[in-house]
């Protein structure tokens, strides 16, 4: 299923550098504000996750196959990750805050439909292949019992961690016109992994200043939603 999403996301590329004369291009940025699914225990002890709010940036690639239908393409740098607590009932003499960081070359292939007469408002849907760059979390200790000592560690999570992950990707937007070629795009996508982020299991790293680290994971998945602005370019056929 990857090599088939990797092939024709190639496909598309290689459309839009052969026909540019009727294909957008641009840039964007914007913000992510993103979660796990699945089972996540930090040092063998429960935890609880909350949002984490990170950024993206990326290139803007679509290229029309009729009026209102045409293929959409925004890769780029992506963040994801979650914050998280255990219970300090759970742990006795301590409790772990900390947050997890992934980054990603994330490259999606939708289809965006435009809607109304003047089709500033769009829809759109498809997958993504999300190749990771590296995976890090801050563990912040506190000691309860030994005048709240605290210990502050960062680990790297990558070997536990899965090197590409497929995911499926909706959204909804407008392409607002400023100039004859030029559009301000405003984007609200959401993303939701297909395939788990994290390998099932047990992973531990160290010696580092807790000594060893470990985390117990089991159909991690990541899930975002995404606030993005950018700026669009349209190649004129000169109809």
């Amino acid at each position: 299923m990857k090599k088939s999403i990797a092939f024709f996301i190639c496909l598309f590329f290689s459309s839009i550098f052969s026909y540019g004369q009727t294909a957008s291009v641009g840039i964007l940025g914007g913000m992510n504000f993103s979660n796990i699914n699945g089972t996540y225990n930090s040092d063998g002890y429960s935890t609880k996750t909350t949002k984490f709010i990170s950024k993206q940036f990326g290139i803007i690639l679509s290229y029309p196959l009729s009026e209102k239908l045409s293929l959409f393409s925004d890769p780029g740098y992506y963040e994801q990750g979650f914050n998280y607590e255990t219970d300090e009932n759970l742990v006795g003499s301590a409790s772990v805050i900390g947050k997890s960081k992934f980054k990603y070359i994330d490259v999606p292939l939708t289809l965006k439909i435009g809607m109304f007469k003047n089709q500033i408002f769009y829809f759109r849907a498809g997958a993504y292949l999300s190749f990771l760059l590296s995976a890090k979390n801050n563990d912040t200790i506190y000691y309860t019992n030994s005048g709240y000592k605290t210990i502050i560690t960062e680990n790297d999570l990558s070997n536990g961690m899965n090197k590409t992950v497929l995911g499926f990707i909706s959204g909804i937007g407008f392409d607002i016109p400023i100039q004859k070629h030029l559009k301000l795009l405003v984007d609200v996508s959401y993303r939701m992994d297909l395939s788990n982020a994290m390998k099932n299991g047990q992973s531990q790293f160290g010696p580092n200043a807790n000594n060893i680290y470990y985390f117990y994971t089991e159909e991690v998945r990541n899930r975002s939603l995404s606030l993005s602005i950018g700026l669009t370019y349209h190649f004129s056929t000169g109809k």
